[in-house]
């Protein structure tokens, strides 16, 4: 009887310390992606410098010419975005000799929709539903969704880019197997240097990287990165140069609502 007790005594006291060893795992891996998620949340918003609430960013595009075989100027863009993830493109093209060149073109998500236009007629050429998922022709990080709450974020380590270095955060959806990223986030600036995802096109996937540079300190203190080039399957593809952006100007929701009447002059 004595030897059942002691028995039971030692089952009862390997099961608490299993439980416990359990939940201080559960713990650390919930502080863990807690402090994944701040440093994402601290992107461009160093200590005393508000968050980013809205934005005017001058973009010269870039895209790869396979007949010219170099990169030429797409589009010179203006670029509006308002928290959380309202964004409007309005972009000249540039396209010399061809049917389009100088014509304006003109992009308004507003979290549900996405209507594009063109200066050729007063009504879109195109509306579709708005993906939960932020341009790449803006940094990393400033659209915000709904659905990144649900999303799983971990660090995975250190690593090296143009010899600064930077933590690697995972950022999983749970819905979903191939909506994964990886980037990489210099915490000295509070500023990405490395986007890492996969894109389903074709069901074949495409691996894509943005890579974020010519980091500039702004008049309010902040860091942003003002170069992106993105390559799809190690291959370059595009440049993003933003040469001017303003930050928390006040933009009026109007700027997102569908239009009315748009045609050339």
């Amino acid at each position: 009887m004595k030897r059942s007790l002691i028995s039971v005594l030692l089952i009862v006291t390997v099961c608490y310390f299993i439980n416990m060893n359990i939940a201080l795992a559960d713990r650390r891996s919930e502080e863990a992606n807690l402090k994944a998620r701040q440093l994402i949340e601290q992107l461009y918003a160093p200590a005393g410098v508000m968050p980013i609430r809205d934005l005017i960013a001058e973009i010269e595009c870039h895209d790869f010419s396979t007949e010219s075989n170099a990169f030429q100027l797409l589009s010179n863009d203006k670029v509006y975005y308002k928290y959380p993830n309202k964004l409007r493109i309005d972009a000249i093209i540039n396209d010399p000799g061809g049917p389009m060149d100088k014509k304006e073109a003109i992009i308004i998500r507003d979290g549900i929709n996405v209507w594009h236009y063109i200066s050729m007629g007063q009504y879109p050429v195109k509306k579709a539903l708005d993906q939960p998922s932020g341009t790449l022709n803006l940094p990393f990080g400033i659209q915000k969704y709904s659905i990144d709450a649900s999303k799983k974020y971990s660090i995975k380590g250190k690593k090296v880019i143009n010899d600064v270095e930077t933590i690697e955060i995972l950022i999983e959806n749970p819905q979903d197997e191939n909506d994964t990223k990886s980037v990489y986030i210099d915490t000295k600036r509070n500023v990405p240097l490395r986007l890492d995802l996969t894109r389903i096109s074709d069901k074949e996937k495409i691996l894509v990287r943005a890579q974020y540079s010519n980091i500039q300190k702004l008049p309010d203190g902040r860091y942003f990165p003002c170069q992106i080039d993105i390559f799809e399957n190690d291959v370059h593809k595009k440049i993003r140069n933003i040469k001017a952006v303003q930050m928390n100007c006040g933009l009026d929701d109007s700027m997102f609502n569908q239009m009315q009447g748009f045609v050339n002059p």
